[in-house]
């Protein structure tokens, strides 16, 4: 649905330029205070009057007299407020049609344009999620959503460092510490995360005090890189299944990946080095032959907008011994999914989904296919890792041919911890001055932590217990069902309704609430719109779409996906079409103006979507979708829809409780929050 307000604003634009010859940017549109000023403001009239030295108020009566000899689009009429303000009245009747002839087009199957990388989640493959893990994965995977709701066409990445020190650590502790080999380890029972999780802290405290485990550490570094030995072997097992489990983790919440980014591979396939040669012609890349850093291949960033502030900016690419660090693999990796770099890769199918949705992983075995060269990209990755993205952004800009700066985005987040009365809910050892703080912090290295499957099956438990009391008949088989959609809807809520640098104390207790700020909330809401229309079939004999079809048979007031439809009125008369002009006298009354109000908004959906995606905002869409479940309620409650007695005003209010549910479920849909059938 075209955005009426920059239909609008053009207009102004266009009699800006027919009145005083001025061609000016398209102008700022404002909300006027109250629905008896307007719908849309503009001071166009005040800022050019004092620029060309005339009378804002002259001005805008010249340029409101051109407005009205030109039609635009969705104006009823035009009006000059105080000093010179020009105000836009919407033809409320118009307004409404076209919301609903909206609803049902679809953007997302006709994709088109440049692509866009959303790569998310790239957790370390050697233990099980954890609770910032899931920030990370449901702001990625909402992002994805909104832009494929704009039509953009988004691939999904997952970076696995299958080459680190956090994987070299649980292969340590694999082979060193527990005496196994590859194939004992791919025996090894599930939740196989959950004991690399063990492992892992407790490889981390041996290595402080254990020389000779963290020398072999470099042994194992170098096995990894290498893809060779039975450290290799080992470690590719680790990958494979830690993995494995991060998917099935994450599925549990809808999320899904289109591609697996190896970083052996960007190694073993000399993607990394052909980057190198790359980079090493380029102003950016220096050699240094002296210092601490004698030795070492530097990227180059004094000087460079953003590294002012730093004592020593420049970052090491290669170490002395010839070991690339992360970073830089990191930028191989970046070049290569911005087409700055031939794709090396073959790709093999890793998992598919009941749904149908394959997930492939990068190798030098398997089939070729279209993956990486894309136009622009998004990383999820926390704030922590702003210095390092901002070196990838540098380096991504300086290979780029056409010299853009803007391809890389670090959609960076604050952390992820616990109110206390949580982490004492889910068995955290509290201090006396853990109990008194706002929040308590999680240590992946201690082992201080609650991991992703835990947290959703106490959500899940907590959420079948409040399903049982209120509706103890329910059969287990729906119960169990309703209980996770619940769970899903409590945790992807919570973790993207505050905005992305706020850092998050979760708590059980809120995010289940069924009548605060929730998902749960989202979810009633949902399902009691479903119910009126279940009531109205019952009641009235036809269904909700040819309830809607009805009201808009009238003269001009059919738009879209409902025009054309066949009428449907019931013999008792519940129902009758609506022309354009009642439409117009129901929403004029003063004592609509609420459902007018609630019209503006459905039809401000697009531009929310909008404003999240050029915000990097989801926390806009979640907002969004709880005043939309308020606005319903409030509707519930002073407009009923079969109690109402006249016809005109029944249709109404029909067309925006149909218009709401439409929005409310589009709107959970793009933060993937489930619609139960009950709650």
């Amino acid at each position: 649905m075209t955005d009426l307000r920059m239909t609008v604003a053009a207009a102004v634009q266009d009699a800006v330029a027919a009145v005083t010859g001025e061609r000016i940017p398209l102008p700022h549109v404002g909300d006027p205070p109250r629905p008896e000023f307007g719908d849309l403001a503009f001071a166009v009239a005040l800022e050019l009057g004092h620029k060309l030295g005339r009378p804002p108020r002259q001005l805008a009566e010249e340029l409101i007299a051109y407005l009205t000899e030109h039609d635009t689009e969705g104006v009823q009429r035009w009006e000059i407020a105080g000093p010179g303000f020009l105000n836009a009245f919407f033809d409320r009747g118009f307004v409404l049609g076209r919301l609903m002839g909206s609803l049902h087009q679809s953007v997302s199957e006709t994709a088109q344009g440049p692509k866009v990388v959303v790569e998310h989640t790239s957790i370390n493959p050697n233990k099980a999620a954890h609770i910032g893990h899931l920030r990370n994965s449901i702001l990625g995977d909402s992002l994805a959503r909104l832009l494929r709701h704009q039509g953009v066409p988004v691939e999904v990445h997952n970076y696995i460092d299958d080459t680190g020190v956090q994987v070299a650590d649980v292969v340590l502790g694999l082979v060193d510490l527990r005496g196994l080999d590859a194939e004992a380890v791919r025996s090894m029972p599930d939740p196989f995360d959950y004991a690399c999780w063990d492992l892992y802290t407790e490889v981390t405290a041996r290595l402080e005090s254990d020389e000779r485990l963290a020398a072999r550490r470099h042994d194992v570094l170098v096995s990894l890189e290498r893809g060779e030995g039975t450290d290799a072997e080992v470690g590719a097992v680790v990958v494979e299944r830690i993995i494995r489990r991060h998917l099935e983790t994450m599925a549990r919440l809808g999320i899904e990946y289109d591609l697996l980014v190896h970083e052996g591979d960007i190694v073993s396939m000399d993607l990394w080095s052909t980057a190198f040669e790359r980079l090493k012609a380029s102003e950016h890349v220096y050699f240094s032959e002296e210092g601490k850093h004698s030795g070492c291949w530097m990227m180059r960033l004094s000087g460079v907008s953003g590294f002012e502030d730093l004592e020593e900016p420049d970052k090491v690419l290669v170490r002395s011994n010839g070991a690339a660090t992360y970073v830089a693999k990191d930028i191989a990796y970046h070049m290569w999914r911005y087409g700055e770099l031939d794709n090396p890769f073959l790709y093999r199918k890793f998992s598919e989904s009941e749904a149908g949705h394959i997930t492939w992983q990068s190798g030098a075995e398997g089939e070729k296919m279209p993956f990486g060269d894309a136009d622009h990209g998004f990383s999820v990755i926390d704030v922590r890792q702003a210095y390092l993205q901002s070196i990838v952004a540098v380096a991504v800009a300086s290979m780029d041919p056409d010299g853009r700066t803007d391809r890389h985005t670090h959609f960076d987040y604050e952390m992820v911890a616990l109110t206390p009365r949580t982490a004492k809910a889910l068995g955290i050892p509290l201090t006396s001055d853990d109990q008194g703080r706002p929040f308590v912090e999680m240590s992946g290295r201690r082992g201080v932590g609650v991991k992703a499957d835990d947290l959703l099956n106490v959500l899940r438990d907590r959420a079948r217990d409040e399903v049982m009391e209120r509706n103890p008949d329910l059969p287990e088989g729906e119960l169990k069902t309703l209980a996770l959609q619940i769970a899903i809807a409590a945790a992807r809520y919570f973790l993207v309704k505050f905005t992305r640098k706020t850092v998050i104390a979760f708590d059980l207790e809120d995010a289940l609430n069924f009548e605060g700020e929730t998902g749960p909330y989202l979810q009633y809401a949902a399902v009691r719109t479903g119910s009126i229309f279940e009531r109205m079939q019952d009641d009235w004999g036809v269904s909700v779409e040819e309830a809607v079809s009805t009201v808009l048979s009238g003269p001009g007031a059919g738009s879209g996906a409902f025009s054309g439809a066949e009428r449907v009125v019931a013999a008792d008369g519940e129902l009758e079409p609506l022309s354009l002009d009642q439409l117009r006298d129901v929403l004029g009354e003063k004592e609509n103006d609420t459902l007018w109000d609630l019209a503006l908004q459905l039809a401000r959906f697009d531009r929310v979507v909008d404003l999240a995606v050029q915000s990097a905002e989801v926390s806009v869409i979640a907002k969004y979708a709880f005043t939309l479940a308020q606005e319903f309620n409030r509707l519930y409650h002073k407009y009923p829809i079969l109690q109402e007695e006249d016809l005109t005003e029944r249709g109404v209010r029909l067309l925006l409780a149909y218009a709401l549910r439409h929005r409310l479920r589009q709107a959970m849909s793009l933060l993937g929050i489930p619609v139960p059938e009950r709650m």
